[in-house]
């Protein structure tokens, strides 16, 4: 079976500006026109985003069964037909697989939250980007959750995502507030953001339910500490 035969198709929920690159929508038509040379380099790119994307997957089947730290890169590579050399070409450890979702979400959320209207305040804006984002649950993210329900007890994993993810969020936050990404607010709200939406999410994985309604309160149960943020005109 080749690697697009075997390659799972994606449908997710994050809006347009979310879609992964090899998400397969556009296809080859777009870059045809190029010339070959940036024909062949974009094939470069999207056979290497499917080969992460195999391990990916792979990883996630296997961590639905058992908790991620009896699962090893070895099993991985060998259920996604892949060498273990190249797992690592992708992925520094099986604990990054677990971010991939994650990371994807705060790029589309840090997106959305620029683009919200102007009114809107900064904290209010990432909220209401979320709760854009999280409508509907596919049957990617019920794997995700599947493994995460395994694994997300794993401190590495949850610091991690806080880690990967914090930085996005904290530059979206920052962009709103006419701050700085270093300035105390846009930092520490950014931080404790990415903090909410590990919590949301694992609260969602162990309980079911709507991943917006666990992240949602999340988000609001800290923001009602945090404040809305600076008032944009006078940080400007």
């Amino acid at each position: 079976m080749t690697e697009r035969a075997r390659r799972p198709h994606h449908d997710h929920a994050w809006g347009a500006g979310g879609r992964l690159p090899w998400s397969g929508r556009g296809g080859f038509e777009t870059v045809e026109a190029a010339g070959n040379g940036r024909l062949s380099a974009t094939l470069a790119v999207r056979r290497r985003a499917m080969a992460a994307d195999l391990i990916e997957q792979a990883a996630l089947e296997l961590f639905t069964t058992r908790p991620m730290d009896e699962v090893t890169v070895e099993q991985i590579a060998a259920a996604a037909g892949v060498s273990v050399r190249s797992f690592y070409r992708y992925y520094p450890g099986k604990e990054m697989i677990l971010t991939a979702l994650p990371v994807r979400l705060a790029t589309s959320i840090a997106e959305e939250t620029a683009r919200r209207p102007p009114a809107e305040p900064p904290f209010a804006a990432l909220r209401n980007a979320v709760d854009v984002l999280t409508g509907e649950t596919n049957d990617y993210l019920r794997r995700w959750q599947r493994a995460m329900a395994h694994s997300y007890g794993n401190e590495r994993v949850q610091q991690l995502v806080v880690t990967v993810t914090s930085p996005m969020l904290t530059e979206a936050l920052a962009g709103r507030a006419g701050l700085a990404p270093d300035d105390l607010w846009p930092e520490l709200a950014g931080i404790s953001a990415a903090t909410a939406l590990v919590v949301g999410s694992r609260r969602w994985a162990a309980r079911r339910g709507s991943l917006r309604t666990h992240l949602l309160d999340a988000l609001d149960l800290l923001g009602r500490g945090l404040g809305p943020g600076p008032d944009t005109a006078d940080a400007r």
